[in-house]
């Protein structure tokens, strides 16, 4: 009997791989749902990733919206002054996407636009810059289309110098925005409108019986007689928007007897 060589035994399992080469087994069934949560776990963390760099994005963005809105509201208009207070991404937006039209002149101008009582008088001189800051002041609450604001003149031949005036800024403060001429109204692109209109004699204010506004203003209310105009507008001045404060505002040249200017009244509430 002669000795035969012993056959290796069949390996049972995956043979054992080379270094550097890569199997080609099939995955349990176990391993694959495995494998299915993980992707889905995965999948879900960076959803959420995402969701929450967008939400912080959001909450920045309107905490710099309200931020803005603020100084807005406490000062009129964007002045530099104001513009440095602003968080960097608005401050770096308004440089690179918007040139500041206008800046108050130091002293009553700027107290006027900056003034946050519900009726304010502008006293000075005539050339004091008191109608061109009446015109800037409407424009507080431009960006809210429930704004409604009435400035008044005299004579319709001032009140065409307000108009001229309004041509040459509003439109670049607010692009899109239409005047019309028919009716004398400023559109706003928000859909705030701006009336200009004269009150010749003190009974002609009744054409405003039943309507509201949100900011009225009368240049030089020395022209009036009687403090019977800015009374009456006193009862057509409401809003029904919580984001609105309601303003009356006034311009005058007051004079002593010796026709000397009454700076005291410069940006102190007015009553008539």
């Amino acid at each position: 009997m002669t000795d035969e060589p012993k056959k290796p035994k069949k390996r049972i399992g995956r043979p054992k791989l080379v270094r550097g080469e890569k199997g080609n087994y099939n995955v349990s069934r176990a391993e694959q749902s495995k494998r299915v949560v993980r992707k889905r776990i995965k999948a879900a963390k960076n959803v959420e990733r995402k969701a929450k760099k967008r939400l912080d994005q959001l909450n920045d963005k309107q905490a710099n919206i309200k931020h803005a809105n603020t100084l807005l509201k406490k000062g009129g208009l964007a002045v530099e002054e104001n513009v440095k207070k602003l968080p960097k991404s608005v401050r770096a937006a308004l440089h690179n996407d918007t040139q500041i039209l206008f800046n108050p002149n130091a002293g009553p101008q700027t107290d006027f636009l900056a003034a946050p009582e519900k009726e304010v008088l502008y006293g000075g001189a005539a050339g004091g810059g008191k109608s061109f800051a009446m015109l800037m002041d409407l424009l507080r609450y431009a960006h809210n289309g429930n704004h409604r604001a009435l400035l008044l003149r005299r004579t319709l031949a001032e009140l065409t110098e307000l108009i001229d005036q309004s041509r040459k800024i509003y439109p670049q403060a607010f692009p899109g925005a239409i005047f019309r001429e028919a009716k004398s109204t400023w559109s706003f692109p928000s859909g705030a409108t701006a009336f200009f209109s004269y009150v010749d004699k003190d009974t002609d204010v009744t054409r405003y019986q039943g309507q509201a506004f949100t900011w009225i203003g009368i240049d030089e209310l020395g022209h009036y007689p009687t403090p019977y105009v800015w009374n009456y507008l006193r009862s057509r001045l409401r809003t029904t928007d919580s984001t609105i404060d309601t303003y009356m505002r006034a311009s005058a040249n007051p004079r002593r007897k010796r026709g000397m200017v009454d700076k005291e009244n410069v940006h102190r509430p007015f009553s008539a």
